[in-house]
């Protein structure tokens, strides 16, 4: 017995003596740090699911593209290469390597820009690994469902220039002249461009003598790439170009400086090698779109108004059935409003079927209509705000651009020949399912509530179904706050009213309204919700085959709705129970309903223990099953699918463990690691996470999360940092890469460098948030405090936004905290209920009366609570030396909250430092600025909880003489200056 118990006796100590040696050999994280750590940005798998693509960027944003197989162990990689495709048959890679950005930046030093390298298309063979390059390409495209094509453009090439041979086995080129579009090979030749006019009925481009005012650039050169043959071809001038969807057609414009008849569109047949152009004219041609089989070809252009400063612009439609494209909307034709005309910035879509095709239109500009008189004497400008203005003027202000450019969806029924409005100023918002066969839209208008919404949210809004072939419209539900929308075979529109807690369906046909959410007693409304304000519903995972049911969300379960309303709610999962929560994972984008003869994919989470995973749902048989594939301790990513293979791919990831990609298959079996992005992390001391539970100051349990450092021991006295924001705890695996943050702390720094970190979860009682925030985070902190280990006069804090509103206000409760930092924090709520959010325009005032700030009243109705919650008015009671960080350009918090607190500790002696990056927003968002605002508060911290000197910028600030000369990070010279003191009360 003893020996037994001597063997891992033996092993537990020289494991401890090996894990303290391993410490002994890291380091802890520093600023300059963050440019080695890396994040993946963009990964996808190949059709069939045997290779994976992924991007990652570094801390300077430079990238590395790696391509592997999904199930093997072959592997090709490019530096600072993104835009990765796999072709559709899965057999190629391709994507596009910049030039190293570090020696772009030392040739334009040197003022060698001539010598700065061309980016670079590589084609690279999976089979072979053969790579094929063409310098000077900067972007491609491929089509959606083809494997045969590729395009990209070629800038300032001289389009007579010869063409520069590359890998490709053979070139061609396609020349735009005055007399027309011509083809070099004999063979596939096409007719010239004045025999296409002659046989169109159209003047030939010889007859048009007329020079136009306007100059106009050449195009660039668009190269088609047969990736079979390897046969190129070259098309001078153009300007914008498309694919059909299954690659058997390519249209493109083209423009040419002083060439009218270059300019214009043409289409080729990929499958039988010939070119038509089907329109021309001086003028622009863009936003080419084809239908869902290639049949038709939209696109807009200005050709017959091109001389005006402000062109009309029309549609053009052409089949592949003939030559021509023809103009099928413009301004004035019936159908479209009087003194409307099409929006610029349409762009043109078909329905999937091939029925309708929609496009925008917008009110004629009064500049157009009425041109200014030069002569005109110089007028007023002022801005008068009107007591009955639906929108302050600020707000308006900031929209009028937007109003300006305002479209409105109209169609175009490609059967009746017939254009129909959709929107309308009265009703402006129009949706349309492009997928769906139904003759249905649905219209919303807030025009009569705008008024209200500076202080209602969610705002009210009327409810309209539009006939798609009249145009005609049916008000269906009036001022309501739920967002209504379409089923996916047009059958019903459904909504949740957040008012009767309750689903509903009206049939198109019928018109008829009924609740759809009977028979059940849960809550299909978030039942954590504590804004004064009505809930949400946890939403809905899609439609079913046919519009048969609409399957919803509760806190943890999916269920099944009758959208009839003649059966009662039907539950598919059974997650309340455990508290795990089922949702629908959608893997086919192209997917129209949720199809019940076929397993559904679902997401799981752990309310709990903060665990993810993945399962799946199975409707086939009487009884609705559900398998649970994999559950792990971790945060599992959102995974994607092969198209056409049973592979998918996801991310893990812990606090230690960054998110890297793993592939598996559908049931989740013989998952496989796939990247391992960040080796260097076995190098630095990092930490762990930790799930900790307390009791409210009201007895409410609660969650957060605790963070130790590596090499964690009990008996040691730890500084504590506590940062937090609203509920945090389900961040319980999310992991941190080093980095200067924009706003808050970086996690995991802090951690390696030798604090504890504790982010507590905060529920809220409307009229009380500065309250509430006290009876979670106090108790919270002292929970942490009696476990031993913090040293109770080390402990500082941190919070922006809300989170910096809420730290502000705990300095005026407690003495617990050394130190704290306030970012863009409201410290008068009285100020700032009549301020403006200069983002948007918007008054304030909803803030406090529905969402976060939670008052719940008008400030002269909770006159007494808007102060009791302002932190300015107990300034006097503040003990904690306080850092508040508030930028001029705040669009948010209006920088004077920060201000004025800031002066109230100032008049008050109290020790406040404020920091404002010229320029940045609610955050801070230039890389210079973010490094600045990391190095301050770890000194500042530091400086308060690890005895560390007090830096010059601390000691005695920075003068504005040497602003943008010194920084005062290095340590302060031992006498400082004297505290300023308040003024003698009078």
């Amino acid at each position: 017995m003893k020996s037994l118990l001597r063997i891992p006796l033996v092993c537990l100590l020289a494991t401890s003596l090996s894990f303290a040696q391993d410490l002994e050999d890291k380091k802890p994280l520093d600023h300059a740090d963050y440019d080695v750590w890396n994040t993946i940005r963009q990964s996808s798998l190949s059709n069939d699911g045997k290779w994976v693509m992924y991007s990652v960027v570094d801390g300077k944003s430079r990238s590395t593209l790696t391509i592997r197989q999904a199930a093997g162990s072959k592997q090709f990689t490019a530096k600072n290469a993104s835009s990765g495709r796999f072709t559709y048959d899965s057999k190629l890679a391709l994507f596009v390597v910049q030039p190293d950005p570090d020696l772009v930046k030392k040739l334009r030093k040197e003022k060698k820009t001539s010598d700065i390298p061309k980016p670079k298309l590589q084609i690279l063979d999976l089979a072979s690994g053969d790579l094929k390059t063409v310098v000077g390409v900067s972007s491609f495209t491929l089509p959606q469902k083809n494997a045969d094509w590729l395009m990209w453009k070629v800038q300032n090439e001289k389009p007579d220039a010869a063409v520069k041979k590359g890998t490709a086995e053979a070139t061609e080129t396609y020349e735009v002249t005055s007399e027309g579009l011509k083809r070099k090979r004999k063979d596939i030749a096409d007719a010239s461009l004045d025999q296409q006019k002659k046989e169109t009925g159209e003047k030939p481009a010889s007859a048009k003598k007329k020079k136009s005012k306007k100059t106009k650039a050449d195009g660039s050169t668009l190269v088609l790439h047969n990736l079979k043959s390897g046969l190129e071809r070259r098309f001078p001038y153009v300007t914008s170009q498309a694919f059909s969807k299954h690659g058997e057609r390519l249209a493109f414009a083209t423009s040419k400086k002083n060439d009218a008849a270059a300019d214009g569109v043409h289409i080729l047949n990929l499958a039988v090698e010939k070119m038509t152009q089907v329109i021309s004219g001086l003028g622009n041609y863009r936003s080419l779109s084809f239908n869902e089989d290639g049949s038709m070809l939209a696109f807009m252009s200005d050709r017959d108004d091109y001389e005006a400063d402000k062109p009309s612009w029309s549609l053009y439609l052409v089949n592949k059935f003939r030559k021509k494209a023809d103009k099928v909307a413009h301004a004035g034709d019936e159908g479209i409003p009087e003194g409307w005309w099409l929006a610029s910035s349409s762009g043109p879509s078909f329905s999937e079927d091939g029925k309708r095709l929609y496009f925008s239109t917008a009110p004629i500009p009064e500049e157009v209509k009425n041109p200014k008189d030069d002569s005109e004497e110089p007028k007023a400008k002022l801005d008068l705000w009107h007591w009955k203005d639906k929108q302050l003027q600020p707000q308006q202000l900031l929209q009028a651009n937007r109003e300006r450019n305002r479209s409105y969806r109209a169609v175009y029924d490609l059967r009746a020949k017939k254009i129909v409005q959709l929107a309308t100023k009265e009703i402006p918002s129009v949706s349309v399912n492009i997928r769906s066969t139904s003759d249905v839209a649905v219209g919303t208008s807030n025009e009569k509530y705008q008024y209200m919404l500076s202080w209602e949210t969610p705002g009210f809004s009327d409810v309209y179904l539009i006939d798609q072939k009249t145009g005609e419209s049916e008000l269906v539900a009036e001022k309501v706050r739920a967002r209504a929308g379409m089923s996916s075979g047009g059958k019903y529109l459904s909504w949740f009213d957040p008012e009767q807690l309750k689903w509903y369906a009206m049939s198109t046909k019928t018109r008829k309204a009924v609740e759809i959410s009977k028979g059940t007693d849960v809550s299909f409304a978030n039942e954590l919700h504590d804004t004064p304000s009505l809930p949400r519903s946890y939403g809905s995972a899609g439609w079913m085959t046919d519009d048969e049911a609409i399957l919803v969300y509760d806190r943890f379960d999916i269920w099944k709705l009758d959208p009839t309303g003649k059966n009662d709610a039907v539950r598919l999962t059974n997650g309340r129970a455990d508290k795990i929560q089922h949702r629908y994972l959608r893997v086919d984008s192209e997917q129209r309903f949720i199809d019940s003869k076929k397993p559904l994919m679902l997401t799981l989470v752990n309310e709990a223990t903060k665990a993810t995973g993945f399962g799946s749902l199975d409707l086939s048989g009487d009884e609705p099953k559900v398998a649970t594939h994999l559950m792990l301790d971790e945060a599992l990513g959102r995974p994607q699918k092969a198209k056409d293979g049973d592979t998918v791919l996801f991310t893990r990831s812990t606090f230690r463990k960054c998110p890297d990609l793993w592939a598996s298959t559908t049931a989740f079996k013989n998952v496989r690691r796939i990247s391992r992005i960040n080796p260097q992390q076995r190098d630095y001391l990092w930490g762990t996470a930790e799930l900790v539970t307390w009791q409210s100051k009201d007895d409410k349990p609660l969650d957060g999360i605790l963070y130790k450092p590596d090499g964690f021991d009990p008996n040691k006295k730890y500084p504590l940092m506590v940062y937090y924001y609203e509920r945090s705890s389900d961040r319980l695996h999310t992991y941190y890469a080093p980095a200067a943050g924009r706003s808050i702390i970086n996690f995991s720094f802090y951690v390696s460098r030798g604090y504890c970190l504790f982010v507590p979860d905060i529920p809220y009682t409307t009229g009380f948030p500065g309250e509430s925030a006290a009876k979670a985070i106090l108790p919270g902190v002292e929970s942490i405090v009696a476990k031993g280990f913090i040293d109770k006069e080390r402990i500082g804090m941190q919070g922006h936004s809300w989170g910096g509103y809420q730290a502000a206000y705990l300095v005026t409760q407690t003495d617990m905290f050394a130190c704290a930092e306030s970012g863009a924090p409201v410290s008068n709520m009285t100020s700032a209920y009549g301020g403006i959010r200069w983002g948007s325009g918007m008054s304030r005032m909803f803030q406090y009366e529905r969402t976060q700030s939670r008052i719940g009243e008008t400030l002269w109705e909770g006159r007494d609570k808007y102060i009791a919650n302002s932190p300015v008015f107990f300034a006097d009671k503040i003990n904690t030396p306080l850092l508040i960080l508030h930028n001029d350009e705040d669009g948010a918090v209006p920088w004077y909250q920060g201000i004025e607190l800031f002066v109230a500790l100032r008049r008050l002696g109290k020790p406040a430092w404020m920091m404002n990056y010229n320029g940045e927003p609610h955050w801070v968002m230039k890389d210079e600025n973010r490094l600045d605002f990391a190095k301050r508060m770890q000194q500042f911290f530091d400086h308060y909880l690890m005895n560390a000197p007090e830096p010059e910028w601390m000691a005695t600030g920075i003068p504005a003489v040497d602003k943008g000369k010194k920084f005062g990070f290095e340590a302060a010279k031992e006498k400082k200056p004297e505290a300023a003191e308040p003024a003698e009360k009078k």
